[in-house]
């Protein structure tokens, strides 16, 4: 396959200050694909970067329609076109609203902000339509699997899960005198923020010595009211969001991932290759890499008391035991690379 033609269609291009995970990815699989000798044309009307290696051309979205036949495979981002592999990022929007709201909450969306609901919705129809015209759908996790059997009609054997591939940063852990844990709330309720506020709340119960360091750089007066509340100041520590991600990984002894939707949080993937076991929802994608007991722990549903119950196992295991899970989660992050993710991408490519 090496040296014939690819196009990759999507809205939006970057090759640095990546705002998402699904962006980072597009990246990586293009310089992968430039790499094994493939002459790559973008289609996209977002794009950030003047000059590119990566492209034999740069064209606008609109010519796409008409260029398509120039090309052996069309590869697309969140099945914006109907294409040879499309690449899903994210979850639909029927399971979003599911899981961001309860059912009544759900009725009163719908009738006070009709417009955005409309809005969502009809994309929605529009990404379902493409992607059940694409020859192969790939997601990065089972959950998001799931997903795209039940909301948007895929056949399973039209899907392939290849995980994303996590950056790799320089181990040099500090010494922690209290047993820390860390997660990144920026989207606070999306990530779990409140959950790991009540979680701390019930930790705390144990009489056991702990803190979290929570990626939020908002003013929020309500979380401040809640950790008031609470009266959990001791056992929290926010940080702004932060540019050296190493050295965040590096401060903390275990990640949280409570998040109420996670296709796959790449953070999990990249705190278990420096060696942070993991404490995540069994809805969140980087489930698939956990096991439990072993590289961290699985808990179930939004619950704070499930959470903290899975938080006081890893404060409660001997050292000897916790420095093994250390060892075991990167050992687990080793097929987290971007070479495996690329070289997955290309067996799909030459099998089509």
């Amino acid at each position: 396959m090496a040296n014939k033609k690819i196009a990759f269609v999507t809205r939006a291009y970057v090759e640095n200050n990546f705002v998402s995970g699904g962006v980072k990815l597009n990246y990586i699989l293009l310089k992968g694909l430039k790499k094994a000798g493939y002459m790559i044309d973008l289609f996209c009307d977002e794009i950030s970067v003047q000059y590119s290696e990566i492209f034999r051309g740069i064209y606008p979205f609109s010519e796409f329609e008409k260029l398509k036949q120039n090309y052996d495979l069309i590869l697309s981002d969140k099945a914006c076109v109907p294409s040879d592999i499309t690449y899903i990022h994210d979850h639909s929007y029927p399971y979003r609203a599911g899981k961001m709201f309860n059912r009544f909450n759900y009725i009163l969306y719908k009738i006070f902000c009709f417009s955005h609901h409309q809005k969502r919705y009809k994309e929605f129809l529009r990404t379902r339509e493409n992607i059940l015209n694409c020859k192969r759908v790939v997601v990065s996790s089972n959950v998001l699997k799931n997903d795209m059997i039940s909301n948007y009609g895929v056949r399973k054997e039209h899907l392939l899960i290849i995980p994303p591939p996590v950056e790799r940063y320089k181990i040099n852990k500090y010494k922690n005198r209290v047993f820390t844990f860390g997660i990144s709330a920026v989207g606070f309720a999306r990530k779990g923020g409140y959950i790991i506020l009540k979680a701390i709340r019930e930790l705390k119960k144990k009489n056991i010595k702990f803190k979290v360091k929570i990626i939020y750089p908002s003013k929020n007066l309500m979380v401040k009211i809640l950790v008031k509340l609470y009266g959990i100041e001791e056992y929290c520590e926010f940080i702004p969001t932060q540019q050296d991600m190493g050295g965040f990984y590096n401060s903390i002894n275990a990640l949280v991932m409570p998040s109420i939707i996670e296709p796959f949080g790449m953070v999990a993937g990249e705190a278990l290759g420096m060696g942070c076991p993991v404490i995540t929802a069994s809805h969140c994608g980087a489930a698939d890499r956990i096991e439990n007991g072993l590289n961290g722990y699985i808990y179930e549903g939004n619950s704070p008391y499930n959470l903290a119950d899975a938080m006081f196992k890893i404060l409660n295991i001997p050292y000897s035991d916790y420095l093994l899970m250390c060892n075991s989660a990167r050992e687990s992050a080793e097929v987290l690379s971007e070479e495996n993710f690329v070289k997955q991408y290309l067996k799909l490519m030459n099998e089509i």
